[in-house]
This record gives C-alpha cells, structure tokens and sequence, in this order.
C-alpha cells in the first residue's frame, strides 16, 4: 500500500491505496483511476511489494480496485479486522461475498466509475447485491466534455438511480490534449467534423465541469439521490463523523466553485478536517450542543453544519438555492 494525493481530495477524502489500477482488458476499453481521474488505456501490472502484506499501525481509509479485492482477500479480512476502511473501486463484476463483512457501520464502501460512452465507457452492471450484505453502493460519475453534456449528466444520475447506486458522486474527468485528440481522431473522420473540433479544443473545460457538477445535484435533488460519500469508515472514525466531514468537504468546494477567492469554503475544510481527526460523533456533539470543542467550528460554520447535516435551514439553505438555481 502506498499514500495518496487525490487530485479532489474534498471529494475522495481517502489517504492510502492498495494495489494498482487493473489492466485493460482490450483495445479501447479504458478504466478510471479515482485518485488522478484519469482515463488508463495501457497500464502495467505491478505485484505488491512484500512490506506491504505489513498491517498498518493505525486504522487507515484506503482504496482499492475489484482486481485487487480478488486477489488480496486474506489481506483485506486482516485489514478491515484490525479496523482499517476501504472502497472498493468496481471496474468489472465482482461479487458481493468477495468483500469482507464490516466490523463496523461503513467500514467497507464500493463505488462503480461511470464514463460517458463517448470516452470509452461502458453500462452500468447492478449493484443491488451489496444492499444485502450492508454494504453501501454508489456510483462514481466522471464529468467530462460529450454532446449534449448536461443532458448526459442527467442520464449517468438516472443510470445510477437504475442500477441500485445508494449515492452518486460527481467529479471531472481528466481530459489532456492525447485523449481528446484520439476521441477526435476517432470520430471526426476525414472530412474533419467543426461542432467536434470546438468541444474538445475551444470549451472551457473548467466552467463545463462546474456546470456538469451543478446539473448532477439538479438531478439528484429530484431523484432523492444522496450526493455524499458515506465512507470507509473505520474503527476510529465511525460513520456518521466520515458521513458528516465529506458533507462539509463537499460544500467546501462547491462555494469555492461559486464564490472563488472570496469563498468561505476554507472555514468548512478547516472544520471538516478537524472533525475527521477527532473521530468524534457529531450526533453526540449537537445534541450536547458542544461541536465548538472541535477546532474550526466557528459560529458560522457551526450553524451551516448543523443545517446541513439537518436537512435544512440557514445557512445552508441559501448555499444550497445558488448551486442548484438554473
């Protein structure tokens, strides 16, 4: 295992990875890497270094591909028994009696990647067998440039919804200039194609992703589709204390996302963070009414906390009216 660096790290709060990303198994099928969100077409198959099969000395939160959860099943029995956490990243089918049964709530977490078709990728398989063995499902949505972009987030949400996804989570997908210039190459032909060329080398990537972003949660709200992250817990960090900093981490970014420098999306990192190292149970903290206990809990962030951990209220409520607004 080895540490990582997401390149969202507001939205994939995780510290540790376990094993590499599986090799593509044909020409042209791609596979997700969540942590740089990237697109891998060729990658090398690596075995794991002896010092690894060492179990940590504290719990850790760490990702994994199915690949790796079928090969390393004694290793991960160890891990999650000694209370590490982890998700487990679907590339391919892989049955819900592979993954170790949780010791605690959240403690195992899989999370299916959903690419557009347009890049390479492929439906959807059910995720409702997990339900039974209480493990959370959802789907990651890897938010790149297609035709009609905002009608194809809507149907990835949709999809999600289809195949039993408990939770979605949106992030951007990664398109450097070689991966745009296979997709065009691919499709324009010959005679060139003009509405192409300007998707791919004349849109701001950066705006379309937040606006991708913003039209998931348009399609969430509707659906009744969770946006959060409910884990991996671990034996240190339970779940409702993951559940409740990937919340905060989550609107951290979005006012980031609409605000810019002038954002108060730090303060909401700041809490998050503290709270997460605390692996204090926020249920606990508000009824107390104590969360000031944690660094970072400012009265501001406070009552955006416990408004948005409540379903409601200021000021969450207008953070909540401005992402969403049309």
């Amino acid at each position: 295992m080895r540490r990582i660096e997401p390149v969202f790290p507001d939205l994939l709060p995780l510290s540790h990875r376990l094993g590499p990303p599986p090799l593509a198994a044909e020409d042209g099928v791609v596979v997700l890497d969540p942590v740089e969100m990237r697109l891998l077409r060729q990658t090398e198959s690596r075995q794991r270094l002896a010092a690894d099969r060492n179990l940590p000395r504290r719990p850790l939160r760490m990702l994994l591909h199915g690949e790796t959860a079928l090969r390393e099943r004694v290793f991960l029995e160890r891990l999650v028994g000694t209370g590490s956490g982890i998700l487990v990243v679907l590339d391919g089918a892989l049955a819900p009696a592979v993954l170790p049964a949780p010791t605690v709530e959240g403690q195992v977490v899989v999370l299916a990647p959903s690419v557009p078709a347009f890049w390479g990728g492929a439906p959807l398989t059910s995720l409702a067998g997990f339900g039974a063995r209480k493990i959370p499902a959802g789907v990651l949505l890897a938010l790149g440039p297609a035709p009609e972009p905002l009608a194809e987030a809507r149907r990835a949400v949709e999809e999600a919804k289809g195949a039993g996804a408990q939770f979605v989570l949106a992030c951007p997908l990664a398109v450097p200039p070689e991966d745009r210039h296979r997709v065009y190459d691919g499709r324009a032909g010959e005679s060139g194609d003009e509405a192409l060329e300007n998707l791919l080398f004349h849109t701001d990537l950066a705006q379309l992703a937040a606006e991708l972003e913003r039209e998931v949660s348009r399609a969430c709200l509707q659906l009744g589709m969770p946006e959060t992250l409910p884990g991996p817990a671990t034996s240190f960090t339970p779940q409702p204390t993951f559940a409740a900093s990937a919340t905060l981490l989550l609107w951290a970014r979005r006012l980031d996302l609409l605000d810019g420098v002038s954002s108060s999306g730090w303060q909401l990192r700041r809490a998050a963070q503290a709270l997460l190292a605390s692996g204090r149970d926020p249920r606990a903290l508000v009824a107390e009414d104590n969360l000031r206990v944690i660094p970072g809990f400012t009265p501001w962030v406070e009552a955006f906390a416990r408004s948005a951990w409540g379903g409601g209220g200021e000021p969450f409520d207008e953070a909540l009216a401005r992402w969403a607004a049309d």
